[in-house]
């Protein structure tokens, strides 16, 4: 099933290419001329792409009140996050810090899965002769700024879109993995020699690249002092191995396998 389209000027700023990884992290690894290199695993065919371009999202898959409310929320504490630990080299992670990667580990992979996965159908409430009657039948307009006030609505057919079911599944989903992972002990790796690629899940095992030379890890086993070649290597073959779809990095050619 295709996506369904905002009307014309999108009047009310529907999100529609939604973000898996954010562009804010993905820009950290944009080369000079904002464009990052990705590999496409299925024609491994190599090409540069912008944070914005329509690779790295869904489209509309979950609803404007998820995109602007919960997600905004946990990609805002770790962008922040993020920023502390690039401007400051001496700064160290605490516990404190912790759920807030984990609550960003997890959404980015859960929000993977839902760009992978097949469009749900919209479920219908019934026919028209089960129905009594709708109060309103709302136009495309109406319908647009419903969803944008974070309001659920019927379509005159009787449906309900896909994305307002979606929206409370990710958000279940999102619940039970960051409790499953409230015992991880994040820590930081840096990249003496190569850079970190990034996949476009990371399901498989507890990273999160952070710029092309910094990298969260939640496996105790992985010595936090600044990597090898080797190191890093290691790193990015478990990535590329995860990545379903693409994976990407500053410069792909920096990047050990």
């Amino acid at each position: 099933m295709t996506f369904e389209p905002p009307q014309k000027g999108n009047p009310h700023q529907l999100t529609m290419n939604q973000h898996t990884f954010p562009s804010a992290s993905i820009s950290r690894f944009a080369n000079e001329k904002g464009a990052v290199q990705v590999l496409r695993k299925a024609s491994e065919k190599v090409f540069h792409a912008r944070p914005a371009d329509r690779i790295f999202c869904a489209q509309r898959v979950w609803d404007q009140q998820a995109e602007g409310g919960f997600m905004k929320g946990i990609e805002d504490a770790y962008q922040a996050l993020a920023r502390v630990i690039l401007d400051d080299p001496a700064f160290r992670l605490g516990r404190q810090h912790f759920n807030v990667i984990n609550e960003f580990y997890c959404l980015w992979n859960i929000r993977a899965q839902w760009k992978m996965n097949e469009r749900l159908a919209d479920p219908s409430i019934g026919s028209a002769s089960e129905v009594i009657g709708l109060l309103s039948h709302y136009t495309q307009d109406e319908q647009e700024q419903l969803e944008a006030g974070g309001i659920g609505y019927i379509r005159p057919d009787l449906t309900i879109p896909s994305r307002s079911l979606v929206a409370p599944s990710i958000r279940l989903n999102l619940t039970d993995a960051v409790r499953a992972m409230s015992g991880e002990t994040w820590q930081l790796l840096h990249a003496g020699e190569g850079e970190f690629v990034v996949p476009d899940n990371f399901f498989k095992w507890l990273f999160v690249p952070l710029s092309p030379t910094v990298c969260f890890c939640a496996h105790p086993e992985v010595n936090p002092s600044s990597l090898h070649c080797d190191g890093v290597a290691a790193i990015n073959r478990l990535a590329i191995d995860a990545s379903i779809d693409y994976y990407f990095a500053r410069d792909l050619d920096h990047c050990p396998q």
